[in-house]
């Protein structure tokens, strides 16, 4: 619940520094807002899943496996962009919209597989 909450004051402040961007003319202020709102979504999806927290292993092992294969975009993200210096916006964005494409594709075949028939 702590990491959620600090995620949360985090993605705020994402959101408020990309529309600050934004409005001043900042290059790659857009940038923050993606992440931000990404990191918006992401928080309030977490704080529903406490809210209706079951004890189940299974919703539990989906949410973990998401956020490690997250963490996998971030270094991949990191790598094209800091490793081989390719910065412009496409290599920033890329790899989150897939890799978010492959997580929902994979938790909705992992849903499927852990319903009761």
């Amino acid at each position: 619940m702590i990491l959620s909450t600090g995620m949360l004051l985090f993605s705020l402040f994402m959101l408020t520094l990309g529309t600050l961007g934004v409005l001043n003319g900042v290059g790659n202020s857009v940038l923050y807002l993606i992440f931000g709102g990404f990191g918006l979504f992401l928080t309030v999806r977490d704080f529903l899943f406490y809210k209706k927290f079951k004890n189940s292993k299974g919703d539990w092992l989906l949410n973990h496996i998401s956020r490690m294969m997250a963490a996998l975009i971030a270094s991949v993200t990191a790598f094209i962009v800091a490793g081989l210096g390719i910065g412009n916006l496409i290599a920033w964005i890329l790899p989150s919209v897939l890799g978010t494409i492959y997580i929902i594709y994979w938790r909705r075949k992992m849903e499927k597989k852990m319903t009761p028939a």
